[in-house]
């Protein structure tokens, strides 16, 4: 055999082939030669003649030629020294890397880089492509036109879909370009294309993607037709024509970027000039992080529309269609080894209010926060956070107000059987307040200081056992109990404006009790050894002996209100609170959240949920929540492949306070080893729609 390196296949030639050097090959072999080499070129081959009249080299019989990684064989090759020509004939196939190109004769001229190949086959495995042509010309390093080609990613000779085209430019560092193009399933021609681009390489490429036809009961037939398009290798743009025939034609642009350290943002905007309302309506929403150094941050998300009720009309296409409010915000974030501070601006726009006059802006916010800090020889430490805020609303009322709480706590016993924490701090709220409730005070400043202090002691019991299942060697129980007690003085706030919770600190003197249940195990397999949460049970309850409670997560109409003087003895419990979460398996996990009201005999809320997620595409999930007097609702999704070649899914939400669904999500993947299509049907109160979307493999995807 022989060896000759130098460079041919079609993604694989270089533009200029250095000529072999006559006194560097040898005269005549006849038999199995030597290997014939210079410091560029080798060949091996069964037999291998020269002419020194014309400084012709003939190689015939398993003949292989290597240059700079390119890999050429056929059954004969003639090289001219002279012109610098090559051909070579039978069974020619030319490899650079996993690509490969399959010829019948093969003429280049090894100095220009011109070259001819016919009944061509070029394989790239890295996309999964194949392009086929009566004859390949090689324009430059990496152009080439073929003609009377096809090009498929389906696996040949009887590809499931394919593009046809009389003449098709490749660029293996971009594109396949065709005009005149046939799209055929089968054999059969299916659709014409004037003009055609697809890309030839795995990264991103500009270019069209596949078309989304659908329909929708309150927008009409629609089809969604997106560009896309590559700025650099850290920006890029997706356009979106939207054709709707009830409302009309809309515009989307989706931009996605990356900065230095880390800084990224996403700018998405949507237009449309409403044929149903007779109006311009839009939505903007921008998300941006900018890191500055590992201490300084700036993170912004703009969400807005051009009215309140756009996104449950056209919110359905980017998954908004039941957001509750437009939330713009600003965050920066300073920090050094014990402090840090931060500045916060947040504008909302309460889509479920009438109007959004009562809606509470914050515009700005100054905050600090100090960490723990050790502050003498004995186990002393303090800390603080304390804000700055302007709060602002069309109603009354609207101003300036300073919160601090500085905090000192000492851990006076530490062990690993008790810990024991004290604490004791005051809350101050300063108020410069603009328009009050009362029409006459318009301009008032007033201020107030309420100590809290505390007590936490808590213990760790835990034991190991051994087991005897096949994998599960030994699993770790952790019990957590723990005491609290917490104590901040009854005071009248009503004088005080009232903008959130800040501003009407509840009086307690409650006691606070509970366990906590940790479950680890540790699995081995063969040499590997994993541990693993398995439970976590958490029980609590607190007893009131003054004051009032407030828990967020039970609705206002459920909780109990106690004077700051008197307390009815039947009230002084909370609900008792229940919180689980309990992994059966690595793929099977299950959760329960509740509140039991004591003396009412019933639960004030409940919230349970469980997964089953097997990794390779099989999910099935069901979740129920439930606020006693406000919101009851059953959620369940499965998705499965199990029923190949479909992947099919389905989500949905039934609310029962209603007696009615809220959403219902069908999915339908049909998915063949080169392609695959894809339908969605959404159905929610007053709108059904349908979405379909097509995929050929390594094609038209961003």
């Amino acid at each position: 055999m022989m060896l000759i390196r130098f460079i041919l296949l079609l993604s694989l030639l270089c533009c200029g082939v250095p000529a072999v050097r006559a006194s560097e090959v040898p005269k005549a072999a006849n038999a199995v030669s030597a290997p014939v080499s210079d410091e560029n070129i080798h060949i091996k081959a069964d037999r291998m003649n020269q002419s020194t009249a014309d400084g012709v080299y003939t190689a015939e019989g398993n003949v292989v030629v290597l240059w700079q990684g390119m890999n050429l064989t056929a059954d004969k090759v003639r090289y001219a020294a002279a012109t610098h020509h090559l051909n070579a004939t039978g069974s020619v196939v030319l490899k650079k890397g996993s690509s490969e190109l399959k010829g019948d004769n093969l003429d280049m001229n090894m100095e220009t880089g011109l070259a001819e190949m016919d009944t061509t086959l070029l394989t790239v495995p890295d996309t999964g492509m194949t392009v086929s042509s009566g004859k390949l010309t090689r324009i430059n390093e990496n152009e080439f036109i073929a003609t009377s080609s096809e090009l498929t990613t389906c696996e040949l000779p009887d590809p499931s879909w394919k593009f046809g085209a009389h003449t098709l430019k490749v660029n293996l560092l971009g594109y396949a370009t065709g005009r005149n193009v046939i799209f055929y399933i089968k054999d059969i021609p299916v659709l014409y294309i004037p003009w055609i681009a697809f890309p030839v390489v795995l990264e991103k490429r500009s270019g069209l993607l596949f078309p989304r036809p659908g329909n929708s009961t309150t927008r009409g037939a629609q089809l969604d037709i997106p560009a896309y398009w590559v700025i650099s290798p850290s920006q890029d743009l997706q356009f979106d024509l939207d054709i709707m025939s009830r409302r009309g034609i809309g515009t989307g642009l989706d931009y996605r970027y990356i900065r230095k350290r880390g800084s990224e943002g996403h700018l998405s905007v949507y237009q449309i000039y409403d044929q149903l309302e007779n109006r311009w309506r839009w939505q903007l929403s921008q998300d941006h992080k900018e890191i500055f150094s590992r201490d300084a941050n700036l993170r912004m998300s703009v969400n807005t529309a051009s009215d309140r009720t756009f996104l449950s009309t056209f919110g359905e296409k980017s998954g908004d269609y039941n957001r509750q409010s437009n939330d713009t915000t600003i965050n920066t974030l300073n920090t050094w080894q014990n402090y840090a501070v931060t500045s916060y601006l947040r504008y909302n726009e309460n889509l479920y209010a009438a109007d959004n006059k009562t809606t509470l802006q914050t515009v700005p916010s100054l905050g600090v926060a100090g960490v723990r800090q050790h502050i003498s020889t004995q186990p002393l430490y303090f800390d603080i956070d304390g804000s700055v805020d302007n709060l602002y609303r069309d109603t009354r009322p609207s101003g300036q107000r300073l919160y601090l709480f500085p905090r000192m706590t000492l851990l006076p016993f530490q062990s690993s059987y008790l810990q024991t924490t004290l604490f004791a701090g005051a809350h101050f709220r300063g108020y410069t307040t603009d328009r009050r409730e009362n029409i006459s005070d318009v301009h008032a400043v007033d201020g107030d200081l309420l100590p809290e202090a505390g007590v936490r002691i808590s213990s760790s019991l835990t034991r190991i056992y051994d087991t005897d299942f096949q994998r599960l060697k030994k699993v770790r129980h952790e019990l957590i109990p723990e005491f609290r007690y917490n104590l901040i003085p009854g005071r009248d706030q009503q004088r005080l404006p009232l903008y959130d919770y800040t501003d009407r600190m509840i009086h307690l003197n409650m006691i606070s009790l509970s366990a906590t249940s940790l479950l680890n195990g540790k699995f081995v397999a063969g040499d590997t050894t994993e541990y693993r949460e398995l439970s976590r049970i958490k029980l609590e309850a607190r007893y009131s002996l003054a004051g009032e409670q407030r828990d967020l997560l039970i609705p206002a109409k459920s909780q109990r209100s106690w004077s700051d003087t008197t307390l009815a003895s039947e009230s002084s419990w909370s609900d008792l609170i229940l919180e689980s979460e309990t992994w059966l398996s690595k793929q099977l996990r299950v959760t329960f959240d509740t509140r039991y009201n004591l003396y009412e005999k019933h639960l004030s809320t409940a919230v349970a949920g469980a997964e089953f997620d097997d990794r390779q595409g099989n999910v099935i999930g069901a979740g129920y929540q439930m606020a006693r007097n406000e919101v009851e609702y059953f959620e369940g999704r499965i998705a499965t492949k199990l029923i190949r070649p479909f992947q099919l899914s389905y989500t949905a939400r039934y609310s029962f306070d209603r007696s009615d669904f809220l959403e219902s999500v069908y999915g339908v993947e049909y998915r063949q080893k080169c392609w695959s299509i894809n339908l969605a049907v959404h159905q929610r109160p007053g709108n059904q729609s349908y979405t379909v979307s097509f995929n050929l493999a390594g094609m038209g995807s961003k």
